[in-house]
């Protein structure tokens, strides 16, 4: 239901996101310019987009991350026993409360308190959370005065918290609230031109195994939609590193669901820049590809050929996720 976790500066200031879409640094941009503020922020995007990443990103560079970063899944506050959980409570303020306990928001002062599927609260403790964002203040179950809060609230949902709002199932208040500042996270789909660097990153993670991926494998994983966008990339990309039995990953490896998605994504029903940036990508992969093919894998041939030098060559060929092994003849 909670996490506590201590920063301590521990690598959280770095960027923690792959990726040079532009829709994705104009996220980087807007998250580092509101970190050091206190303003509330709401991260939105489907599910496996990485909205945790950068709620960690944000307190990592904000003025608060030597202090606790607590995460609390809200999908998971459906009980009664949740206000005790997300307040605390105080030695026999109901039966079974033994001993006075300090909730998540307490164990939060002084760093950030990360509400996670915001969307899913239960409506009785929504009012406990305006209070919290309106008055900086909260109350233990049975204890009669307030306390005052000192946390960095960010929240995230994967669902349209606009709609709920209509539906009369999430408080309009809280939810002004709450977006004073919206972060949205594209799914993995609409930044399609990420892939490649992606890929080439899972891997470097995994390089104990030793393998690449064919350029067709990577032209497959592009045409396939991603519902679990990053995190479901990243479980395919680990499973083939380990599971695949040649240094080089075919097709044939793909898991049947990806490997039989063959509906490209129309560049034409994108938005001109997002269109441009797909219709860049294509080409350039298909381009080194093709260069690589004639030269069976010879880098400084193929890089001659095209006219380019061979270190942005290569520096292309990385970015894409190529390498020069799978060429050559057996």
């Amino acid at each position: 239901m909670g996490e506590i976790y201590q920063s301590k500066k521990s690598g959280l200031n770095k960027w923690p996101l792959i990726g040079q879409h532009s829709s994705l640094l104009d996220v980087q941009k807007r998250a580092y310019r509101v970190a050091n503020s206190e303003l509330p922020v709401n991260i939105s995007g489907e599910t496996g987009t990485g909205k945790e990443l950068l709620a960690r990103y944000v307190h990592g560079i904000s003025h608060r991350n030597r202090g606790p970063f607590v995460t609390v899944d809200c999908g998971l506050l459906s009980s009664e026993m949740s206000r005790s959980e997300l307040f605390g409570h105080v030695r026999g303020a109901f039966t079974g409360a033994s001993q006075t306990r300090i909730g998540l928001v307490e164990s939060a002062q002084g760093g950030t308190l990360f509400l996670d599927e915001v969307g899913e609260l239960p409506a009785n403790l929504q009012l406990q959370l305006l209070r919290l964002v309106q008055e900086q203040e909260f109350r233990r179950i049975g204890e009669a005065s307030m306390r005052r809060s000192n946390v960095r609230l960010i929240t995230a949902t994967h669902c349209n918290l606009k709609k709920m709002v209509r539906k009369g199932t999430f408080r309009e208040d809280l939810y002004y609230r709450l977006t004073v500042v919206p972060l949205h996270l594209p799914p993995l789909r609409k930044r399609m031109s990420d892939l490649p660097l992606l890929v080439t990153h899972f891997c470097q993670d995994m390089k104990e195994y030793n393998r690449a991926f064919s350029p067709e494998v990577i032209q497959r994983m592009s045409h396939y939609a991603w519902p679990g966008n990053v995190r479901e990339l990243q479980h395919e990309v680990a499973r083939l590193m380990v599971m695949s039995e040649g240094k080089i990953i075919r097709v044939s490896d793909l898991h049947p669901r990806i490997r039989g998605s063959k509906a490209e994504v129309d560049v034409f029903d994108l938005p001109f820049k997002e269109a441009r940036q797909l219709a860049n990508s294509r080409f350039m992969r298909e381009y080194l590809d093709r260069a690589l093919k004639r030269t069976q894998g010879n880098v400084t041939q193929a890089a001659q050929q095209c006219g380019i030098g061979r270190q942005y060559f290569q520096l292309r060929m990385s970015e894409y996720g190529l390498k020069s092994a799978s060429y050559k003849q057996k």
